[in-house]
């Protein structure tokens, strides 16, 4: 990572004061190999011009330690910010090594802020006390020696010949100019009145050509020889940029715009014979590129995102930086929508454990986070064939499309059905939405159909639907009550005049079940627990095998506030499921209080903090084998105690749920 010749070890600076002890650096990072012979220099012959050319050259200072983290403040304060002062460049990297518990700093234009921005807590305010000195930085953070000097030198870029390669990675470290320049180009759209949905779907668009120009450098790269030609290797260069005299325009028909959008519309056209469900066959049913509000759009979102690489990123920091952002800034709340925690959707999809050759779907599926970290956690081993997904926003249908696109080859069959969406819409067998007919569909006999028609049957869904009695399904008019009406728990549970939301989404997920499909359901704790559904539990148990409850705390989701459980069950032949009854057959079942994270309020808007373990003896943050800080939940332990549990329990359970991907 960095070469020997450019790094010094016990290296001495003078104090100012001529009797005062030296400031020693038990480790120099310098941007020159000829530093050592100026060091001499310096100490054989007190040549002050040689010192000088040292702080000039200075890029990063190290200090190591043995005192397992009992005074990290004090070490930075008294050693390692004393020694980047001695640094006279712009930027400097401070790197403290405590007992394997590693601290990464940086002089930023007069100021001393950690390197990873996510833990200055008042940004470029912060100071001592607000730098998170009790979080440590995980190892892959330690930028690279061509990355620190980048930051030193202020080298001109030339956007038009970069590869996938040149590419920033977006991490908490560039978290804050990354949200800046999402809200800029949010601001930008408001400014001239495409906050709107065509706006939405362009800015959907765009980033879907950058993830497309992303993948098709990486894969030239990989698939041509080592030996090219220049022609080859110009292939290789990405197309996702825009110049500071492009985006500079004053009239569309200015040259040097009209070869932004001519260089867009190519990319555009290229992308589009792949990524069909996302971009249209001709880019001008969404983007009329005679239009400045669209250009102005349109070269916004490329300037703010063209120095990041989204395929080469942490998938939990690009989610939780772009992806969040975005659909917090466009979901609708008065449609039950509510982007749900990472933490959550990791821990469902590993208890409920979808494998390769299995269809998996989410009836409300928002921006795709069940079904993209299904794909994470199978190792590419899902195919976007068989994942599937419905939603009653096409925004976020169009976010949910991008963000399969990132994670596969974007052909993840994700559909739109505005008003009740899956609730009547459903999946026939040649992946065609079709709706329900009350005529002949009424008390969830689905199966039957006038025409030729079959249901796809899926093995697993996952869902986070919404639920409670704020979001209570009362049907209106003769229409709803028809609507209502296809749902067996209708007739069997409701609760006068209305029933729960959720639980229609419980007997959709049955239904579209194939035998011995499985489900994982986020739903309000009241289902589980209050007399008033206790048919709605009977007629759940009549009907599967239930596997795992998890209770879940208040502080879950920080738009609701209510108690939730997770449901997790499987649908066995009518006949094995009675003999598991029969047998009283065991249900794994844990309260969970530590959830990793805890909500809190910035500027009006809800966000989720990370907890992190404290070690009961030290009282230190405690890490994992790379250096990240470990949260404080209870997930990591649960996932083994229910493996471990399903070890005793029947073969089809243990098949389901215990077996390799």
């Amino acid at each position: 990572m960095y070469k020997k010749d450019f790094l010094g070890a016990e290296v001495y600076f003078p104090k100012g004061n001529k009797n005062s002890a030296p400031i020693k650096f038990d480790g120099a990072v310098f941007d020159d190999k000829n530093w050592f012979e100026k060091y001499k220099k310096y100490h054989q012959n007190k040549d002050q011009g040689s010192l000088d050319w040292l702080r000039l050259h200075l890029v990063g200072v190290i200090e190591f330690k043995k005192e397992d983290g009992k005074d990290t403040e004090t070490v930075y304060n008294q050693q390692l910010k004393p020694a980047m002062k001695e640094s006279e460049l712009d930027f400097c990297l401070g790197v403290l090594y405590d007992t394997e518990r590693l601290f990464l700093f940086q002089k930023k234009n007069g100021k001393y802020l950690r390197l990873d921005e996510f833990y200055n807590t008042k940004g470029e305010q912060s100071t001592t006390k607000d730098l998170s000195l009790h979080l440590m930085d995980a190892y892959y953070k330690i930028p690279s020696f061509e990355q620190v000097e980048k930051r030193v030198i202020n080298i001109k870029i030339d956007r038009s010949k970069r590869t996938i390669d040149d590419l920033g990675v977006i991490t908490g470290i560039s978290s804050q100019q990354i949200k800046d320049g999402i809200s800029s180009i949010i601001r930008t759209m408001d400014k001239v009145g495409m906050k709107t949905q065509r706006g939405y779907e362009i800015l959907i668009q765009i980033i879907a050509l950058k993830i497309y120009d992303e993948k098709r450098s990486g894969d030239l790269k990989r698939n041509l020889d080592f030996y090219k030609t220049d022609v080859e290797k110009q292939k290789l260069d990405l197309l996702f940029y825009i110049t500071p005299s492009e985006k500079s325009f004053t009239s569309l028909s200015d040259s040097n715009i009209q070869s932004f959008i001519q260089r867009m519309r190519n990319l555009y056209g290229e992308a589009s014979q792949k990524y069909h469900y996302i971009l249209k066959r001709d880019d001008r049913e969404t983007i009329v590129w005679e239009k400045e509000e669209h250009i102005g759009v349109i070269s916004e979102v490329v300037e703010q995102l063209q120095d990041y690489s989204f395929v080469k990123s942490q998938k939990s920091d690009l989610y939780q930086i772009v992806f969040s952002e975005f659909a917090n800034a466009f979901s609708m709340a008065d449609n039950g929508q509510f982007v749900t925690p990472i933490p959550i959707i990791d821990f469902l999809v590993q208890i409920v454990n979808p494998r390769s050759d299995e269809k998996i779907i989410d009836p409300t599926s928002g921006i795709a986070d069940f079904l993209s970290v299904s794909y994470i956690n199978s190792k590419s081993k899902l195919e976007d064939k068989n994942i599937y997904g419905v939603d009653n926003d096409e925004s976020m249908v169009m976010l949910a499309q991008l963000n399969m696109l990132l994670n596969g080859d974007g052909n993840a069959i994700l559909k739109y059905k505005p008003d009740k969406g899956s609730i009547t819409w459903k999946f026939d067998d040649r992946d065609n939405l079709v709706e329900l007919d009350p005529k002949i569909h009424t008390g969830g006999n689905w199966n039957v159909w006038k025409n030729q028609t079959k249901l796809k049957k899926f093995d697993v869904v996952l869902t986070n639907p919404p639920f409670g009695e704020d979001r209570k399904l009362e049907p209106k008019n003769a229409r709803e009550k028809e609507m209502v009406e296809m749902y067996e728990l209708w007739h069997k549970a409701r609760s006068g005049k209305w029933i729960d939301l959720g639980l229609i989404f419980l007997e959709n997920a049955y239904r579209i079940l194939k035998e011995n499909g499985r489900i994982g359901i986020v739903l309000s704790n009241s289902l589980a627990s209050i007399d008033r559904w206790e048919e709605a539990r009977k007629w759940l148990t009549d009907y599967m095998r239930i596997v795992a409850l998890f209770d879940l705390p208040s502080s879950v989701f920080a738009d609701t506030g209510v108690n939730t459980t997770i449901i997790v069950a499987y649908k066995p032949h009518p006949k094995e499921l009675q003999e598991l009854k029969d047998k009283d057959y065991s249900v794994f079942v844990k309260d969970i209080q530590k959830i990793g994270y805890e909500i809190r309020t910035s500027k009006r808007v809800k966000f989720f903090s990370p907890m992190h373990k404290i070690n009961e003896t030290t009282f230190e943050v405690e890490q994992d084998s790379e250096g990240n800080p470990l949260l404080d939940e209870d997930f990591t332990q649960t996932i083994k105690d229910f493996k471990g549990w399903c070890l005793g329990q029947e073969k089809t359970l243990q098949d389901l749920f215990i077996k390799e991907k």
